[in-house]
């Protein structure tokens, strides 16, 4: 009666399997002051004067603009600083 029930004489002990411990990356919210765009100043007309103008006030703003990137990548984890 014991070979119609499935039964063997050695029980087979299964294996547990072991525990891993996975680090999930968490994502935080930037400060709005890093993110906020970054204004260009366009030329008001087709003059090299102008054109000049436009050059020399986008300066400082692409210089500020570039200040907040190098401070949003050094936000990464193992990031070097510049």
């Amino acid at each position: 009666m014991l070979v119609l029930a499935g039964c063997t004489e050695k029980t087979v002990k299964p294996t547990v399997p072991t525990m891993v411990r996975v680090q999930v990356p968490q994502y935080v919210r930037l400060p709005d002051a890093l993110t906020r765009p970054c204004p260009a100043v366009r030329a008001k007309g087709r003059t090299v004067e102008a054109v000049v103008s436009a050059y020399n006030a986008n300066v400082p703003t692409q210089t500020e603009c570039d200040k907040r990137m190098a401070r949003i990548r050094a936000l990464q984890p193992g990031a070097e600083q510049p």
